[in-house]
Parts: structure tokens; sequence; C-alpha cells
């Protein structure tokens, strides 16, 4: 059976379609729609314009659902319509405006299901799985290839371009400020004793540092401490900024340094020494709760 599940996220709205037998999940088309959400909120409320930038994205992700011949398509959103005043209101008139019902996630579910997705398809073990989206950030400590802390952190890339940086190119003391304030939420939910060798990590944020490394230091193996050089160098250099961002993250202009600042901070915060990526993530921990709920009904 073939299955759509739709992210509507703070950066993109991306559509996945899964070939399910019984728990087995195979991916057989992956698609975003670029509808930048976080940055289309005043006062804390998404604007007229960004709920119309949802419908949009969404009508946009009808014909691919339709050619794979889908038989169920869900819908989720996460910190895009989580993180703002008017949250039920918004969730109601895109619903109401594309014909999809949305099921809005709070962080704790976002949580439990991003790790669920990332141990569908290999073993994790004693580290932090961080999922840094475009608008919130998920950490969860795991100890034994189990969650033992999980917080969800109401910043992402794109809301901490938003926040702190404004315009490019960003500046190191802004990227600093960033970073210090990403820590004082870490210690908001996890203490000084909480320690991880390995950082997941899930999302574009994640992959687009991953890429980065590997365009400018493909010895470094997914080192936190290259990261961390990677960080300053093109914080010092903006053509080479620009120009590397470019050709590894296009889409990700904006938020890629701040992507990576706050990966950084979190690896600091849990000592970790190594980054590695996850191509499981929330998207198929939630389909897979709904399988689970359906073989249960």
């Amino acid at each position: 059976m073939k299955y759509a599940v739709i992210d509507i996220g703070s950066n993109t709205v991306r559509l996945c379609v899964y070939q399910v037998e019984g728990t087995k999940l195979s991916l057989l088309l992956n698609q975003s729609v670029m509808a930048r959400l976080g940055s289309k909120t005043q006062n804390g409320a998404m604007t007229q314009e960004g709920i119309q930038a949802a419908c949009d994205a969404l009508e946009q992700l009808r014909e691919p659902i339709k050619r794979q011949g889908v038989e169920k398509t869900l819908v989720f959103a996460t910190a895009a319509l989580r993180n703002i005043t008017n949250s039920k209101e918004a969730v109601e008139l895109i619903s109401q405006r594309s014909g999809f019902s949305i099921d809005l996630l709070s962080g704790e579910k976002e949580a439990l299901f991003t790790f669920m997705g990332a141990g569908s398809n290999r073993a994790l073990r004693n580290g932090v799985l961080a999922d840094i989206g475009g608008g919130s950030s998920e950490l969860i400590l795991i100890r034994d290839g189990l969650p033992v802390k999980t917080a969800s952190l109401p910043i992402g890339s794109l809301t901490a371009f938003v926040r702190f940086v404004g315009r490019r190119p960003a500046k190191p003391e802004q990227i600093a400020t960033l970073r210090q304030h990403v820590l004082t939420m870490i210690a908001e939910h996890f203490s000084p004793e909480d320690h991880g060798e390995v950082l997941y990590g899930i999302g574009g944020a994640a992959r687009s540092a991953y890429e980065l490394e590997r365009l400018l230091d493909p010895a470094a193996g997914g080192a936190i401490r290259a990261l961390e050089t990677l960080l300053k160098r093109l914080l010092a250099d903006e053509v080479l900024a620009e120009k590397s961002i470019l050709q590894a993250s296009p889409e990700r202009l904006d938020s890629a340094l701040p992507g990576i600042a706050i990966l950084c901070a979190a690896a600091q915060f849990f000592g970790c020494k190594t980054l590695e990526i996850c191509n499981g993530g929330v998207r198929e921990g939630y389909l897979l709760e709904q399988l689970a709920k359906k073989e249960g009904a």
C-alpha cells in the first residue's frame, strides 16, 4: 500500500511517498515546496500571506500524490503552526482551503516520532539525537538505545536567522549571541551530567552542515571540531560562505549558518565528538505510529 506523508515545516512543506509492507517503509518520492512559513509571521501570529503560502504549497503537491497512485495521505504540522499565537485558526483555515486534514503535533510527540523514525533503520547507541528544523529543534538524550530525556526548543535554523541575523551576511557576534541563547535553552531541560559521544543529526540543517563539511573539509569525517572550524571559516569569508552554501544546499542560503550554530551549541553542551546523519526522522516515525494505530484498531 502506498502512503503519502506531508510535513508542514517552517522552511518547506515536504511530501514523502512510501511503499508500506508491514512495518517496512520504502521511500518512493521525496519532494518539497519552499514556503518559508517561519518568516511569514507578525507579532507572533501567522499572516494571511503565510496561510495562503501553506495552501499554495499543499496544492502543488496534489499532482505528485495523484501520479504516484497514493491510497492514503497523512498531513501533519510542527513548529511552523505550533509556535504561533493564532495556531488553531491557522490550522483550521489551511485545512478548509486546502481540503487536507492537518494533525498538529506537540513538541513531545514530534520528539517521540523523531526517535522512532531515526531508529527504524539503524541502531542508536549512547548519544544525542538533534532534529534542527526551520522553527524548532528537538533534542533527545539516548542511553542504551532508549530515549531518556527529550526537549523541544522553540528555535530552528530559519527562526534563528530571522531573530538573530536578519539579513546576510551573518556576523560572528550575531552567531555568538544565538549560540549562547541556545545553550541557555538546553540547560533548562538537561543537566551538565548529560553527555553523548555522538550527535545524531536529522533534518535539513544537519544535512547542510554535513554537506558543507564534505565540500570544504572532506577528511574531517563528521568531526564536531571540524564543524566548529568550518563555522568560523564561513563567518570570516562572506564570498566563500555564499559560494559554498549555494553549491551544497542552495535553498538554505539564509538558514545554513544559524543551523550549524545550533548544532555546534548542542554538541558543546553534551560534549559530542562526532556528527552522524540519520536518514529516518519524524515523517517515518509518524507513519509508523499511524500504522500501529491501524493495526490495533
